[in-house]
């Protein structure tokens, strides 16, 4: 009876190691799978480079490693499969995982294999900040996201001059390398190729600010405002400052993106209270006259609306109206403060990076802010 007992016993023991085996099985089976797939995304990856090819393959390695795609103890393909999956030479690929080895990124346990190691690359968050250009506000947006995330966060910036080739090639180069993608996409039209550009970001990855794509169907994070609707709100709600003037002046520049819905929401408004409405393209003497307001949207044009203001013997404030976009310390001194319409950078930057440390995908709204001082 003792006997058949423990026979029983030992069955038992021998059927949960059996279980147990299968498990450790079926679980590194699980992850080979999962590696030959990225092991299959080499090839797209490298198409274009002209590095050796078992540093590819090495740099292929950690980038997947430090991006999180391939963890500590999972197990890499044999160097026959990854020859095969890689369409590369079994000696490429035995000199890859050499050099990874010494490196101490993989470790080798015989007859079982290749196996990221549990201390290969201690990893940071990377960020990928895509705008048209360094321009003081966007410098502000950036320098506020990066303060909010911490020192723990690398972000890298990338302009494309606003312009869409540009754009496309950053995005096509880039794509892999960032755990998120914050993209500024200003003059980049909803066009089919620049919409399959941002459809290949994993859309828990991609952050769309102060512009969004409809057509992108994959769920992702946006901050945009509404110029139109909040400049005609700000405005009607101060209508005795303006009551004064006869005439309003939007003052653009070439140098720098500005949202149409500016020109749209300050015709809508003049139309509707009796003003004057035009666009200056820059800022001559010339056109600095009595009785009518100057909204500029670049710091260098306010500066001459003040110049040009005191050479033509106008007082800002009583005939000579004046109004910036955005914000800034000598704003609130100079000509006894300058009024200001602001999409509040800062508070976009921390938005922003608030978005990533929430894992938040939905869209938000961002108003803009009326400060008015004594130059309207």
């Amino acid at each position: 009876m003792q006997e058949s007992s423990t026979n029983l016993k030992d069955l038992s023991n021998r059927k949960k190691a059996t279980w147990i085996t299968f498990a450790y099985v079926i679980h590194n089976e699980i992850a080979l799978i999962d590696m030959v797939k990225t092991f299959v995304s080499f090839s797209a990856k490298n198409s274009d480079n002209k590095l050796p090819k078992y540093q590819q393959l090495i740099n292929s390695l950690l980038q997947d490693i430090e991006m999180g795609e391939l963890k500590p103890g999972e197990r890499l393909p044999s160097i026959n499969e990854a020859s095969e999956e890689c369409y590369l030479s079994r000696d490429t690929v035995e000199r890859a995982y050499t050099e990874l080895h010494k490196m101490g990124v993989i470790t080798s346990i015989f007859r079982k294999g290749y196996f990221i190691s549990n201390s290969s690359i201690k990893t940071k968050t990377k960020v990928l900040f895509l705008v048209g250009k360094i321009t003081t506000t966007n410098k502000e947006i950036f320098d506020s996201f990066c303060e909010s995330l911490g020192k723990n966060v690398m972000v890298d910036i990338y302009t494309y001059q606003y312009k869409t080739r540009q754009f496309q090639e950053i995005m096509a180069q880039q794509l892999g390398n960032y755990h998120y993608y914050v993209i500024m996409p200003h003059l980049i039209e909803e066009e089919e190729e620049n919409i399959k550009c941002l459809k290949k970001i994993s859309g828990d990855r991609l952050i769309l600010l102060d512009q969004n794509f409809n057509s992108i169907s994959n769920a992702h994070a946006s901050i945009i405002s509404q110029p139109k609707t909040a400049l005609n709100f700000h405005f009607s709600n101060q209508i005795n400052l303006f009551n004064k003037y006869h005439s309003f002046n939007l003052v653009v520049s070439e140098e720098d993106y500005f949202d149409a819905g500016l020109i749209n929401g300050c015709s809508e408004f003049c139309e509707a209270n009796g003003l004057e409405f035009q666009v200056l393209d820059g800022l001559d003497p010339v056109d600095v006259r009595a009785g009518e307001i100057y909204f500029t949207l670049d710091d260098k044009d306010l500066v001459k609306a003040i110049k040009y203001g005191e050479t033509n013997g106008l007082t800002i404030g009583e005939n000579l109206g004046l109004i910036a976009f955005n914000d800034c310390h000598f704003k609130e001194i100079v000509a006894g403060g300058i009024t200001v319409l602001s999409n509040q950078p800062s508070l976009l930057g921390e938005m922003a990076a608030q978005l990533i440390q929430d894992n938040d995908k939905s869209s938000h709204e961002l108003a803009l802010q009326f400060i008015i001082r004594k130059s309207l």
